[in-house]
């Protein structure tokens, strides 16, 4: 059972790492810049290849799916400050406090879940206002919600493949090849029709988090995009179900397996 005092550790928990947000200058600088270069650059120039092909606004769909890839490379890197944090000792430092394993793992993958949306967010609303969407209250809502849980879902994958690995260089290697893959084998840049054609690259689109994610935000703002894609019920329950999954699996890694000092 938890207690009073666990809410207040897992909200202390949860401020500490967005304290941790700002500290990210560097990052911060280079997604923003990409960001820039992508709307302004690419996203016009690559619209008119394609326009005439794909029976909606490409215009619209690029740029929705720029905003996925970003917030989950945006959450693989505040995911991916565990494998720091093990190397500089604190894991070792917030296994010794008297604080519950569960709410201590929560804690932070809330947080750099919400972390990763606020560094988001603002691009979010640049290409809402881009596309004269901004006014769509409800649908903004709807996707900042099923962000935030998509987002809790690539934080609590990278976590545990750090656990996993246990090594720096190793997920460097690792994390190095599947950031690049996983976006490029998924519907951020290509409508499925499009990707259907190629048949091993369809059905890893399909089963790809990133297509449930970027597909939906799209049925949300463009209805006519609903016929390209998958049902809307079963991406959310798919993105849901991602988020709590890992997120349980974690919570059992840290309270049965993790102990303070085993970062070899």
């Amino acid at each position: 059972m938890y207690k009073k005092s666990d809410l207040r550790d897992l909200s202390n928990i949860i401020k500490w790492d967005l304290m941790k947000l700002k500290n990210q200058k560097i990052f911060l600088a280079m997604r923003l810049s990409w960001f820039i270069v992508q709307i302004t650059v690419f996203a016009r120039v690559i619209s008119l290849i394609v326009r005439g092909f794909t029976g909606f606004d490409y215009f619209e769909f690029y740029l929705l799916g720029i905003y996925s890839s970003l917030l989950y490379t945006s959450s693989i890197s505040r995911g991916y400050v565990l494998a720091d944090e093990f190397d500089s000792g604190i894991v070792e430092y917030h296994l010794s406090l008297p604080v519950k394993r569960s709410v201590l793992v929560i804690g932070r993958i809330l947080g750099s879940a919400i972390s990763a949306l606020l560094f988001t967010l603002p691009m979010m609303f640049v290409i809402l206002i881009i596309l004269k969407l901004i006014t769509m209250v409800l649908e903004i809502i709807v996707s900042i919600i099923t962000a935030f849980l998509f987002s809790i879902g690539v934080v609590s994958f990278v976590v545990l493949v750090v656990l996993r690995f246990k090594s720096g260089d190793a997920t460097d290697i690792f994390f190095g090849t599947i950031d690049a893959l996983l976006i490029r084998l998924s519907s951020v840049f290509y409508p499925l029709p499009i990707i259907a054609r190629i048949a091993p690259y369809y059905y890893v689109a399909l089963v790809n988090p990133i297509t449930h994610f970027s597909d939906f935000i799209r049925i949300i703002f463009i209805p006519e995009y609903v016929l390209y894609t998958l049902n809307p019920i079963g991406m959310v329950m798919y993105i849901l179900a991602l988020a709590i999954g890992l997120l349980v699996l974690l919570i059992d890694y840290y309270e049965k397996k993790l102990e303070a000092g085993s970062w070899k």
